[in-house]
Parts: C-alpha cells; sequence; structure tokens
C-alpha cells in the first residue's frame, strides 16, 4: 500500500527576494525564505518589489516572478492569477538533470509486511565515493552489542559500538578505488562479515572511491555553482551528489535540509532512496512509518 496524494515536484523555487509566500490550500500562506520545491496544486505570491525564479523539472524552463503577483503551479502549467510571469533563460544541462532526479519518489513509500529477522546479516552499499571533506562510510547497525571492523584496500580500521541505527567511519585518503570489507565483531570475534554481492550472475566485490585531482576541483566547482543558484545547504546539492555516487554526503545534505525546513516534508522520500541505496534498511523503516503518520496528519 502507498500513501495516497504522495507526488513529485513539478518545479522548484528560487533566489528569492522579498516577501514570496507560497500556499498548499489556497488558504494558509506561509513565507518562501530560500529554496522551496512546489508541488502540483500549490500557489505562489509575491509582494511589492519582491522577485523569484521557478523552475520547471520536466523541461529545464526557468520563469521570473514579478512582483504583485499570484501564481498557480499545475502538472501542465503555471498560470498567473494576478500579475505575471515571464519566460528566463533555460537551466544548464547540470541542473536540468539534477532536477530530473526529482522523480519516481512513489517507489520508497510503499509498505510492505515486516518479517523477523531470522539470521544478522552484513550489507553495505556497493559503490560509495568519498571526499577530503566528505570522508566517512556508513552501514546499518546490527545491535549495540557489536563493534566493527571495516578494511578498505590494506588498511584497516576499528569501529566502536554505537547505539545508533547507523554506523559511521571515518576513512583516510586513499589513491583511486579499493575494495572495502566489513565485520561485524562480538566479544572480540567475528560473528558475520560483508560477502561479494551478485549481479548479473557475477560475484563483485564492493569498492570505494576517494575522490582527487581533476575531478575533485570540478566537483568544487559544481558545488560552488549549485550554492550560488540554490543556497548553501539544499536538496539540489544532494541530488548532485548521488550522481557523484556520494550516496553518505547525499544523505547528509538530504537529512540537514529536512531538519531546517520541516514543512518540506514531501520531499522525505527522496531520502528513503539514498537510505534504501545505502542498505540502510533500520533507519529507512523507522523513518518511514514517521513519515506515514506525518502525511495522514
Amino acid at each position: 500500500m502507498a500513501i495516497a496524494g504522495n507526488k513529485d515536484p513539478i518545479g522548484v523555487l528560487s533566489q528569492v527576494k522579498g516577501t514570496i509566500e507560497y500556499t498548499k490550500d489556497g488558504k494558509n500562506w506561509k513565507k518562501v525564505r530560500r529554496t522551496k520545491f512546489l508541488f502540483d496544486g500549490y500557489q505562489v505570491k509575491s509582494g511589492p518589489d519582491s522577485t523569484a525564479k521557478i523552475t520547471v523539472k520536466e523541461t529545464g524552463e526557468n520563469f521570473e516572478l514579478h512582483p504583485n503577483s499570484v501564481i498557480d503551479i499545475n502538472s501542465d502549467k503555471l498560470a498567473a492569477k494576478e500579475g505575471s510571469i515571464t519566460a528566463a533563460a533555460a537551466s544548464g544541462a547540470l541542473m536540468t538533470g539534477l532536477m530530473k532526479k526529482f522523480t519516481k519518489s512513489q517507489s520508497y513509500t510503499t509498505v510492505r509486511r515486516s518479517h523477523k529477522k531470522k539470521d544478522i546479516k552484513m550489507d553495505a552499499v556497493r559503490e560509495l565515493t568519498l571526499s577530503d571533506s566528505y570522508p566517512y562510510m556508513a552501514w546499518n547497525n546490527l545491535g549495540s552489542e557489536y563493534t566493527y571492523q571495516l578494511t578498505v584496500g590494506d588498511k584497516t580500521y576499528a569501529v566502536p559500538a554505537t547505539g545508533d541505527l547507523i554506523v559511521r567511519a571515518r576513512v583516510e585518503p586513499f589513491q583511486g578505488s579499493q575494495v572495502f570489507k566489513i565485520s561485524a565483531l562480538k566479544d572480540g570475534n567475528a560473528v558475520v562479515t560483508l560477502e561479494p554481492y551478485k549481479s548479473r550472475g557475477k560475484l563483485n566485490d564492493h569498492v570505494v572511491t576517494w575522490l582527487s585531482g581533476t575531478n575533485k576541483m570540478e566537483m568544487e566547482k559544481t558545488i560552488k555553482d549549485i550554492q550560488e543558484a540554490y543556497g548553501e545547504n539544499s536538496f539540489m546539492m544532494g541530488s548532485y551528489f548521488e550522481k557523484q555516487d556520494m550516496w553518505v554526503a547525499s544523505m547528509e545534505q538530504y537529512q540537514q535540509y529536512l531538519k531546517e525546513n520541516p514543512d518540506e516534508i514531501e520531499m522525505t522520500p527522496y531520502l528513503f532512496r539514498v537510505y534504501k541505496k545505502l542498505k540502510l534498511d533500520d533507519v529507512y523503516n523507522k523513518e518511514l512509518e514517521a513519515w506515514k503518520q506525518a502525511m495522514i496528519e
């Protein structure tokens, strides 16, 4: 069963200047301070001397919202009830690509019957990229009674026990790509170890890559461009990190954004998508239940 009303955004409101507000029901208006994702049925209005940009997800088209305007957000078009919006230069390929990542969230909110765990199993993301700014790996915690041993190439890390649902481990810089392995230990003895995964009939190792050189410089430039367009902490940043296989960085970006913008509850399924990629089943199931309740309320 899926939650009724779950949907993907039509576009995003950004570059807010002055007083910009939005409403979901046409009655209760809330102020937009930075970036705001817009869904079918929303309305946006601008005050005197107030402007903003609206980017349409499917086409990458940009529109300038002019002062003293009220705009209907519909799945097929943007319509001015009062005032006006005008076409602006289209977004570049990068921004259009990032916007298109915000689709098909429905599959990450499907309610499935839970099954009791019979055997503990170690699982982790299949491919992950780290960098100097984002050096953490993360995996599902099997229980507070376990410590862990993380091996990246020829480097081994002792990871202490934690009561958190997610285990995090900081990795030191290395060159290129390395195979990684994780073992859960109880009383100093390995209980379960991450096994190679099967894909298309072939067993594959889990691999982590360290971003450096030209790729690192390109990432830093792209991050700067995104921040200039959408702010320091945005879902667009999380989308970019997804494209780079920087799943932990994406998770942290989405988590921080949702914490700072609790009214953006409709965007939570994209965080669920990253949880599933990282094999973080426990936190996914817990937050999915909380999200379902919030959507009902």
